[in-house]
């Protein structure tokens, strides 16, 4: 089996969110070299990010109640708006070549249905929603309800960023901003009466995603980054907790 062939996983535990993005582009780095493409999971500290078309009014919360919940907000180089990152949270990144004339739609369904194949493992019938990226459930109301968010990047044809579906997330964390740009209600496993595992749940997600990117799965450990894999340009390089900034003011 070729090299470009397998998709190797990996399980972090809980990452700071600008260690985990530090990650990705040295991760991304060795897979423009020729190292097998891979795929992080982990869970954050609770961190809002905020993409490049994002703007920071969508954050309902001032710096001081952020802060009181131990959040931190980061502009990040992902396409989307805002989201939230926190504990009960499985979020994945896979990095892979999408070669340079790659179908960026196409890999993004994918991720979609690999997470759509995932909550089915748990009973869950989850969709996409026409003209919404991410995936959906219905509640007990009759309501729809986002439950996974996805927003990703492609840089010298290969993918950073990803995916988070929410296992047990403490889900007020999503009313001190507006989802993606847009309101909308929010779900979790939990909040369907399904009490899961984390790692658990990132494990399922991993045989999914890898199944539906046409990638054999492995497990293994992740190299730790050095500082010479970063580009002197990355954007993680000069990224600052806004909230540190505002309440320095």
């Amino acid at each position: 089996m070729s090299r470009a062939e397998v998709l190797r996983a990996t399980w972090l535990d809980q990452v700071p969110y600008l260690d985990g993005w530090r990650l990705q582009d040295a991760v991304a780095a060795r897979v423009r070299a020729g190292d097998d493409e891979r795929l992080l999971l982990l869970e954050h500290d609770p961190v809002y990010t905020i993409g490049r078309r994002g703007t920071i009014d969508h954050l309902l919360a001032d710096a001081s109640e952020l802060r009181a919940n131990g959040a931190s907000v980061y502009r990040v180089d992902r396409g989307g708006d805002i989201t939230y990152h926190g504990p009960g949270q499985v979020v994945g990144y896979p990095i892979v070549r999408l070669g340079e004339r790659g179908d960026l739609v196409a890999y993004v369904r994918a991720i979609e249905s690999a997470l759509i194949d995932t909550l089915a493992t748990y009973g869950v019938a989850a969709r996409p929603e026409p003209s919404k990226t991410g995936v959906w459930v219905d509640l007990d109301n009759g309501r729809s309800a986002k439950i996974a968010a996805i927003g990703v990047r492609v840089s010298r044809a290969v993918t950073t960023h990803g995916f988070a579906l929410n296992v047990s997330t403490d889900l007020s964390a999503f009313e001190r901003m507006i989802p993606c740009g847009f309101a909308h209600e929010v779900a979790s496993l939990r909040r369907l009466g399904i009490e899961a595992d984390v790692r658990e749940v990132a494990e399922r997600c991993a045989v999914a995603l890898a199944a539906r990117l046409g990638r054999s799965l492995a497990w293994s450990a992740v190299m730790p980054v050095r500082d010479d894999e970063i580009p002197a340009d990355a954007p993680v390089r000069g990224a600052v907790d806004l909230i540190r900034e505002e309440l320095a003011v």
